[in-house]
């Protein structure tokens, strides 16, 4: 049986949307290659005879950009995992979503009845070490009006990430800007119950890993799938973009 792959990936680039406490959008430099550079070089491919040429570039951005994998360390200064460090079954591994639209709206809040009847709804259960993601449909924002998709976005409640906690759910990831809601911005509750154990009485290492800005999740065939999105191996890094995808069968 051929398998099915998924972007749930929003491309990198300048301009792109992000959070304002993310700092400004990335920046592409020229790099020490350019095909231009190459015009007088005497240096000719083999299997042609044309003229040879690479190209590489030098990015500077912020490990919270686009689709990214917070770390632990993004919300606990404390701790030891910081990207490099965050286990690689948080990025890969059995996973569910689900349809939280019934909220659909500007400053939507998702609440545990929200998850239990899109659960419901799924045909499937969340099983303790799955990934969950999130579907509220509000990445169709995150081109066409990005003041919006930053500043009205849908979120989980307190109360929602308890729930997902109490499910044992190995990961989290939402099509928004941040899995909070606008109400909790200041307070941060979900990212402190995932990223910060201790402040539940919990061990350090019973971190619950987030996801951001993913797109795309209800493109997903089957609400059971595989997930692929580990981050990169920055060292010290609060976060690191990843590719995004689901495999289905």
């Amino acid at each position: 049986m051929s398998k099915q792959v998924t972007d749930l990936t929003h491309t990198i680039r300048e301009g792109m949307a992000g959070h304002p406490t993310h700092g400004r959008t990335p920046v592409k430099l020229v790099g020490s290659l350019n095909h231009w550079a190459y015009a007088h070089a005497e240096r000719f491919n083999p299997y042609d005879g044309r003229r040879l040429s690479f190209q590489n570039e030098q990015w500077v951005m912020n490990g919270n950009t686009g689709t990214h994998m917070d770390s632990v360390f993004h919300g606990d200064p404390d701790t030891e995992y910081s990207a490099e460090r965050m286990p690689i079954e948080c990025g890969y591994g059995t996973a569910v979503w689900l349809d939280c639209t019934a909220v659909f709206g500007p400053r939507g809040e998702i609440t545990p009845e929200v998850l239990e009847r899109a659960e419901q709804a799924s045909g499937e259960r969340i099983r303790p070490g799955d990934i969950v993601l999130i579907h509220t449909g509000w990445s169709r924002y995150y081109e066409s009006d990005p003041r919006k998709y930053l500043d009205e976005h849908m979120g989980l409640t307190q109360e929602a990430g308890e729930w997902l906690r109490g499910r044992g759910a190995r990961t989290v990831g939402i099509d928004c800007a941040t899995v909070e809601t606008t109400a909790g911005a200041l307070s941060a509750p979900v990212h402190m119950n995932y990223l910060r154990p201790g402040s539940l009485g919990l061990a350090p290492d019973d971190f619950i890993a987030i996801i951001e800005n993913l797109t795309g999740i209800d493109r997903i065939p089957a609400h059971r799938f595989e997930f692929v999105g580990m981050p990169l191996p920055l060292e010290g890094s609060s976060a690191s973009p990843i590719r995004a995808i689901a495999i289905t069968q």
